[in-house]
């Protein structure tokens, strides 16, 4: 059914009120949109601009009316060669029937300032023939901004790692202080950098300017070094960072008898002094940098070299401890060398010494016996009893300097061994029976199995069993028993000699087998060299075997070793 004139009219009407909402409606939306947006025709001119598109360009809508829209904003590369318009692809899109999504490119202001953009083109059919081109641009410079923040956030972490790397692996104190004021100065971009390091002498503290990049040390001939005035205090105190985009403006500089700097001084505008600070909270001294410009360093520069500054720190105590260490080893060395020498001597001197006193020791010896046959021969029974002291004090005598021979040969690495096979209860019985003739004060009583052969020193093992009886005997004066226990297990023979004596304490147990060591008692006086239990030690070590005690003060002492039953040569 056909519409009258009225209705027709308020249908028409709803149309053009809903179009008009739609309409609205896009103006809002375009109007007040952060991304610009630009029509062009197919000419390239612009036919509509957002106000987005204003203010990111700073065009008016009839500037960019009045020419082609890439002649404004995109007539140029980012290295700033022409770009010429046959090659834009958002004058292509048009005339192509292309459609570009999320292409990045640089633009350019009103002013010749460029844009990061991130833009998309798309053309407008009408009755399927392309009749506009809808371009829509995203500012990217703050996003930019990030991306660049985070890439040189992650080059400086590099830097960073690297140069801790580099100087934690570092231990001579001048490669370290050098190889950071270098990598400062490179990485804040100066054009000069020192390292001011605090040395103490003896009319004060003074700051010795140790290393220099950018500069050489000819430039800083003859100016005193920095010393405490207003500027360079707060440094040199620890107190702070000092970063001036002009320092001649500073109302700190220029105290000083200069008035400013000194003439022939290098041009220092901007200024970054970072104090260097120990673990222990000592000034350790600072980085200080230059240039002639004014405001080259930023605060991220500032916490950059505080950072350095701080891996520095640790890198010089590193490298002075390092050093202390390197000096206490070459005196140790060389107390070492001494000792050694000393040594050297001593037991030369022992060893001569040894041989010395045994060749008259053997003549009175002989002497001695040819004594006591003239008294049997002329009936003189009053002399044997004081040949047979003579004869002991002799053997006494003989046995000293034997341990003296033995401890120099020991000493010296020429000690040698006979190893032979024999039966273990002949040394046994061989020991006792030497003892019995010094000394029958104690009975010793023998247990376990005494028919055991073995292949060893025969001569060496029965000087080991004698020095552990007789030391048996000499510690234990208010008794008179020893035990000797003998086992075999397996291919190992075990002894043990127990005595119940003195006893030794806890404190000397570990040094007991040590060249002259003796325990000292104060109830008693023992004599000997202390050489006895020095050289049964060596002589077991010889043996391939191991030897022990263990005691306890006032109950006595167990010795005890064991060797293989079957020793090598």
């Amino acid at each position: 059914m056909p519409l009258e004139n009225g209705e027709y009219f308020m249908e028409y009407r709803k149309l053009e009120e809903a179009l008009e909402r739609q309409n609205k409606l896009i103006r809002t939306i375009t109007e007040n949109a952060t991304t610009a947006l630009f029509t062009m025709n197919t000419e390239g001119y612009c036919t509509y601009m957002n106000p987005a598109g204003e203010r990111m360009f700073g065009y008016t809508a009839e500037e960019i009316a009045s020419t082609p829209l890439h002649n404004l904003i995109h007539s140029r590369r980012p290295d700033g060669s022409l770009y010429p318009i046959e090659e834009c692809p958002i004058d292509r899109a048009l005339p192509e029937h292309t459609t570009v999504r999320a292409h990045e490119d640089v633009f350019f202001r009103k002013d010749g300032s460029p844009v990061p953009v991130s833009c998309s083109i798309s053309p407008v059919y009408e009755n399927g023939h392309p009749v506009i081109t809808v371009l829509e641009v995203h500012d990217l410079t703050e996003q930019k901004k990030h991306e660049e923040a985070i890439l040189r956030n992650t080059k400086n972490l590099e830097i960073l790692n690297s140069i801790g790397k580099s100087i934690s692996a570092e231990m001579d104190l001048r490669n370290i202080l050098q190889k950071v004021t270098d990598a400062s100065t490179n990485l804040t971009g100066a054009q000069f950098g020192a390292f001011f390091f605090n040395t103490v002498k003896t009319k004060g503290e003074s700051y010795l300017l140790y290393t220099l990049s950018g500069a050489t040390a000819d430039t800083f001939k003859g100016f005193p070094m920095p010393g405490k005035t207003p500027l360079f205090h707060p440094t040199f105190n620890g107190e702070r960072v000092i970063r001036s985009d002009d320092i001649t403006m500073d109302p700190h500089f220029g105290h000083n008898y200069h008035n400013g700097m000194p003439g022939g001084h290098l041009p220092v505008v901007s200024y970054l002094a970072v104090p260097v600070i120990a673990k222990s909270g000592a000034v350790i001294g600072g980085l200080f940098f230059g240039h002639s410009r004014p405001g080259t360093f930023s605060t991220e520069d500032e916490k950059m070299v505080s950072s350095i500054a701080s891996q520095a720190a640790i890198a010089i105590d590193n490298a002075k401890l390092f050093d202390k260490v390197k000096t206490a080893n070459r005196q140790n060395k060389r107390l070492l060398k001494i000792a050694k020498q000393l040594d050297d001597k001593k037991n030369e001197f022992m060893s001569i010494a040894s041989h010395e006193l045994k060749t008259p020791v053997t003549s009175i010896k002989g002497y001695l016996q040819i004594i006591e046959k003239i008294a049997k021969a002329e009936e003189k029974p009053i002399l044997n009893g004081f040949i047979t002291k003579a004869a002991r004090q002799v053997d006494k005598l003989t046995s000293l300097v034997n341990d003296l021979l033995d401890a120099t040969r020991i000493q010296a690495g020429k000690i040698t061994y006979n190893f032979t096979k024999f039966n273990f209860g002949d040394v046994l019985e061989d020991s006792i029976s030497s003892l019995r003739v010094v000394n029958n004060t104690h009975t010793i009583e023998i247990n376990g199995d005494q028919n055991i052969f073995i292949t060893a020193d025969r001569i060496r093992l029965e000087q080991v069993i004698s020095n552990l009886l007789s030391n048996a005997v000499k510690y234990s004066p208010e008794a008179d028993k020893i035990i000797l226990n003998v086992n075999q297990e397996e291919e190992i023979l075990k002894v043990e000699i127990i005595d119940f004596g003195i006893g030794i304490s806890e404190h000397t147990i570990p040094n007991i087998f040590d060249r002259y060591f003796r325990e000292i008692d104060k109830n008693y006086q023992f004599n000997g060299l202390g050489l006895g239990l020095y050289i049964s030690a060596e002589i077991i070590k010889g043996h391939n075997g191991m030897i022990w005690v263990e005691s306890e003060p006032g109950m006595g002492a167990t010795f005890s070793f064991t060797i293989p039953v079957n020793q090598t040569t």
